[in-house]
């Protein structure tokens, strides 16, 4: 901000600020949600149908026994293994960061939306300071997401696909 921005103007920069990163934030969120709710599907899914194969093989007395017997009890353990981790709770995790910060967008939307060049500048600068402390209580409790998917939230943005 230069030093000929007046107040208004820095409001409004601040409330805009706000808004773009909880838009790219909420969407990085969104994307890391999906990622992990398909990911742990898939590690309880495929070693589950992999166990099961395996224990069909054993009951219809295809192949070495022992081997299947093996095969199954190794998958069962990866299944069981990812369901107890709980990939579904971080996707719970992400996807409950993606709708604090769409929500937070939204209020921010809202400010933007109502502010005139005659508002009262001292009302605009106190809810324009919660607005931006709520955004660092949200971002102190986030579940960190890996960079990729605020990549993909960039690239989604830039195509229109996200908004």
């Amino acid at each position: 901000m230069s030093t000929s921005d007046t107040p208004f103007e820095n409001i409004t920069t601040e409330l805009t600020r706000i808004r773009r990163n909880c838009l790219y934030t909420a969407q990085g969120y969104f994307e890391a949600a999906k990622s992990a709710e398909r990911w742990g599907r898939l590690m309880v899914f495929i070693p589950a149908c992999m166990t099961a194969a395996c224990s069909l093989l054993v009951a219809i007395k295809v192949g070495p026994e022992v081997f299947f017997s093996g095969l199954g009890a190794v998958f069962g353990a990866i299944a069981a293994t990812a369901a107890f981790l709980g990939s579904p709770k971080t996707a719970a995790d992400h996807l409950a960061s993606a709708r604090a910060y769409t929500a937070l967008k939204h209020r921010a939307d809202t400010e933007i939306s109502l502010m005139t060049e005659t508002s009262d500048l001292a009302v605009l600068e106190t809810r324009t300071r919660e607005l931006s402390a709520d955004y660092v209580r949200i971002t102190s409790t986030d579940t960190p997401m890996a960079n990729k998917f605020y990549e993909r939230a960039q690239q989604r943005i830039q195509q229109g696909a996200a908004e």
